[in-house]
């Protein structure tokens, strides 16, 4: 095993071990509303992951639509927000590195799903390690910058709606 996989690991494993931090999940909007059809209802993720399923919680990860925060979602748990139809920037943030940008555009009457999971480094075992322990399947969402790309340790995932919905 190489140093720098060696140190990877010892990092993801540090991050782990306090990310177990109390968290919980908030939304600022009802969670309880009637669909409208004339709007999009965006959802926002979070997998349990093993961190999850052995009784911890990750870091909450706090959500901005438009800059203004929605609420922060914890491990195994999901909130959602109603928009009318438009091009909206959201944001994901957890509490021990920068926020993660991205922008859609969404659809009245349709509903996308966003699971929010660690960055993926490219390399196969320890981002295979990584989605174990915190979750992050779906298409990653393009960063709207460079710094946002590299520097941030949540970032949005698209889900196709079936796979959201069974989630």
């Amino acid at each position: 095993m190489s140093v720098e996989i060696l140190c990877r690991f010892v990092v993801v494993c540090c991050l782990a071990v306090e990310l177990t931090a109390c968290a919980s999940t908030s939304a600022v909007e009802s969670q309880t509303r009637q669909r409208d059809g004339r709007l999009a209802r965006l959802y926002f993720l979070r997998e349990k992951g093993l961190i999850g399923a052995m009784g911890g919680t990750g870091a909450g990860a706090e959500i901005k639509v438009d800059g203004k925060s929605v609420g922060t979602v914890a491990n195994g748990s999901y909130i959602f927000v109603d928009r009318p139809p438009g091009r909206y920037a959201l944001s994901v943030e957890n509490k021990v590195s920068m926020a993660f940008e991205t922008e859609i555009q969404a659809e009245s009457g349709q509903n996308y799903y966003f699971n929010i999971g660690p960055q993926r480094s490219g390399v196969i075992g320890q981002d295979l390690v990584n989605q174990a322990f915190l979750g992050g399947q779906g298409e990653r969402m393009p960063a709207q910058s460079p710094l946002s790309a590299g520097f941030s340790g949540v970032v949005l995932y698209r889900m196709e709606p079936s796979v959201g919905a069974a989630g």
